[in-house]
């Protein structure tokens, strides 16, 4: 009996070590909003239709910034298509323009959302933005056509290759920051935007000028370089943000 009871005994001390350990262990999973501390409640206890009103409007709410944030910088971009940097040239002219430097700072809005409210947030701010400029450019195309020169304005295959390019480096840039979440808060903005910029570049340009005349080969090695030095300098205003734009529980405090 004795016997019995110290091995029943050491099987409850032990218990929470092993729980704890099941905890950490196992493949990387992909946070999501409901792994924030969230108020529970109790056994047997459901919500009503005005707590499930009041979390469906304030989960509106919560991506109304971060899609506004996230439009302005993507309408930035288009309307600064036609004003060329003038360092940077080749057969065709001066190729790069203003909006690919702010790329990056459509990019650290995603951080922020994804810092402050997780990656299901963060990529439906992505796919938000994307949805409100495609149903501008469907009903508003005139007065979109007035703001560019037409020698500016974009074919087809090029907007459909942006898109799906920044698609694909929003979501995977999402995971990476998720998964690079961790003691040092550089670590998980400078992954995210390394990731962005390079599934943005290998996807957009084959994906717009493959069997054309644009050298695209060489755009895309200058454009991989100027997106990862402006990794590096975002992390200055990540740096400044970080204080303002703070994650909720159980997303951790970096």
């Amino acid at each position: 009996m004795r016997v019995y009871e110290s091995g029943k005994e050491s099987a409850r001390a032990n218990a929470p070590a092993r729980l704890a350990v099941g905890v950490s262990d196992g493949p990387y999973r992909l946070r999501g909003a409901s792994d924030a501390a969230w108020p529970s409640y109790g056994y047997g206890q459901r919500a009503t239709a005005s707590q499930r009103l009041g979390g469906a409007v304030r989960s509106v709410l919560r991506t109304i910034v971060p899609v506004l944030a996230l439009g302005a910088a993507l309408g930035s971009m288009f309307l600064y298509m036609d004003t060329p940097l003038p360092y940077v040239t080749d057969a065709q002219g001066h190729w790069l323009t203003v909006s690919h430097l702010l790329l990056p700072a459509a990019f650290l809005t995603i951080h922020l959302t994804n810092r402050r409210y997780g990656p299901a947030y963060a990529f439906a701010q992505v796919v938000l933005a994307l949805a409100a400029l495609a149903a501008m450019a469907l009903f508003g195309g005139e007065v979109v056509r007035n703001l560019l020169p037409p020698t500016v304005m974009p074919g087809g295959r090029e907007v459909g290759a942006f898109c799906g390019a920044f698609l694909v480096a929003g979501f995977l840039s999402i995971v990476a920051f998720d998964g690079a979440r961790g003691p040092r808060w550089w670590t998980a903005p400078l992954i995210g935007s390394v990731v962005a910029a390079l599934v943005y570049a290998l996807v957009f340009y084959p994906g717009a000028y493959l069997g054309t005349a644009t050298p695209w080969v060489d755009h895309m090695a200058v454009h991989i370089g100027v997106l990862l030095a402006a990794a590096v300098l975002g992390l200055f205003p990540f740096w400044l943000l970080r204080g303002l734009i703070q994650p909720l529980p159980g997303f951790g405090g970096y």
